[in-house]
């Protein structure tokens, strides 16, 4: 059980494991508590369809554009006594900590601002209380990029690869263990009760987050490639770099579709912000939204590791290309919504074994869909990662991983402010006063299929493309040596 200069016993290794586990559950438990709550407050206050996507998504993924190459390639070069990845976590984390913060006390950052400058600049209360949203969110985004590219890294550098999945299937569970207990206990309180929700995640990850870094151990690495010498100004050497890194990462047709499955699935899934804006619409409450995320988070717990072993027993490029075969079949079924009144408040009895229970019709259907749809959803997310190990080149994993993020940022970008544009067209094209509200968030499949669609077509050419390197049994990442 080695990984480079690290050895590990049976003992040392399950302390590895639980300490990355106790950093996983306090990421989530920040991850999820703001990407929950935003939405909620955005709709609160009653924004614009078009600004969901933006703050969520578009500003994000812009940021991500630009931080996630120079934060990977330079951690990839980065020598320390602490390692190469824990010095970016423990600098971020009590940025990341004063941003939570920050959010809680949202609606008096927005008030004060209104008051400063509310008059003279025209603000309205409404106004300044989005773009505060949206500037707290991109800062929080800005020191939450050192995390969400070095944190994935360093598993590569300290896990064995021969349990790679299963750890990552017990990444998973660790991480709905957390998403659980939030929707259980605080998701229907996340408006009444934001301050203090956002106050104990601060404090959880603060606190929590560092402990972990001090505790995991980095190993020594080889001294970096010596960076090529250019003559020239600034902009001829940056010029140089960037052809370099473009050049290095789209060196083989297997790389370039693999990048373009990635980035047309993100594609595909950018119109699921709205999800949420469906489901309000359809009567179901944010109690019923809690029980059913908590119910999700249970099977979740329940499968992720077995999906994990499954991972490693069954190459990951298999599971991919089937389970995404099993997503275009199952997508279609979300028309449902198209068909028939589905007024909020609709029932309907179900007699079963001498029994009559009275169910809230649109509720019984989102069940239905997604319970459906998770073990597909599951299996996807559980190879992913594991994928990405298996054909990217170790050596370089970090750059190949920004570049990757790199092309999902973009695709991010199109697709957030295509989304918005598209619900808005379904707006005007199936207008409240007739089709009744939110009518057009049931439009939400027509965006997916054509997407899907593409990303099978790039997937199956990856596959086509591994199986010519090797396939599951030779398989070496094209251009690098056989590890």
């Amino acid at each position: 059980m080695r990984v480079g200069t690290l050895q590990y016993t049976a003992a040392s290794l399950m302390a590895l494991f639980v300490w990355l586990l106790w950093g996983d559950f306090c990421f989530t438990v920040m991850e999820y508590v703001n990407n929950s709550i935003v939405p909620l407050l955005l709709r609160q206050l009653e924004a614009p369809d078009w600004s969901l996507p933006v703050i969520l998504v578009t500003i994000p993924s812009v940021i991500n554009f630009v931080l996630n190459p120079i934060i990977s390639t330079f951690s990839d070069r980065f020598r320390s006594r602490w390692g190469r990845r824990i010095p970016f976590l423990l600098f971020s984390a009590p940025f990341i900590s004063v941003t939570l913060v920050m959010m809680a006390y949202f609606h008096e950052i927005a008030a004060w601002l209104h008051g400063l400058f509310g008059v003279w600049g025209g603000w309205t209360l409404l106004g300044m209380s989005v773009f505060v949203a949206g500037a707290i969110k991109a800062t929080f985004k800005v020191f939450d990029m050192f995390v969400n590219t070095t944190f994935w890294y360093l598993f590569n550098d300290v896990v064995p690869q021969a349990f790679m999945a299963r750890f990552m299937g017990m990444f998973r569970v660790v991480g709905s263990v957390a998403a659980m207990g939030y929707n259980f206990f605080f998701y229907e309180h996340a408006l009444t009760h934001m301050k203090w929700i956002y106050m104990g995640a601060a404090i959880i990850y603060g606190g929590g987050f560092t402990l972990m870094c001090l505790f995991v151990k980095e190993g020594e690495y080889p001294p970096p490639p010596p960076r090529p010498t250019h003559t020239g100004g600034f902009l001829a050497r940056m010029s140089v770099g960037v052809k370099a890194y473009v050049g290095q990462c789209l060196s083989h047709r297997l790389y370039v579709f693999y990048f373009l499955t990635g980035a047309f699935m993100i594609m595909a899934n950018s119109i699921a912000v709205f999800n949420l804006y469906l489901h309000l619409s359809l009567g179901i409450t944010l109690k019923q939204l809690a029980v059913i995320n908590t119910g999700i988070q249970f099977m979740l717990i329940t499968l992720n590791y077995p999906a994990g072993a499954l991972a490693d027993r069954f190459h990951p490029m298999r599971i991919w290309l089937i389970m995404l075969v099993a997503l275009l079949l199952v997508v279609p079924l979300n028309f449902v919504w198209m068909f028939g009144a589905f007024p909020a408040d609709a029932m309907f009895n179900l007699s079963l074994f001498g029994h009559t229970w009275a169910l809230h019709t649109n509720l019984t259907i989102v069940v239905l869909l997604m319970a459906i749809d998770l073990p597909i959803t599951l299996l996807l997310s559980a190879v992913g990662m594991p994928l990405m190990m298996r054909l990217l080149p170790r050596q370089e994993f970090g750059q190949f991983c920004s570049f990757n993020a790199l092309t999902g940022a973009v695709m991010n970008i199109l697709g957030s402010l295509s989304v918005a544009w598209f619900m808005t067209l379904m707006r005007d094209f199936f207008p409240d006063a007739v089709w009744g509200k939110d009518f057009c968030y049931r439009m939400i499949p027509a965006w997916r299929m054509p997407f899907l669609a593409i990303t099978m077509v790039c997937l199956w050419m990856l596959y086509r493309e591994w199986k010519r390197q090797g396939g599951e049994k030779n398989y070496g990442p094209p251009g690098y040596p056989q590890e």
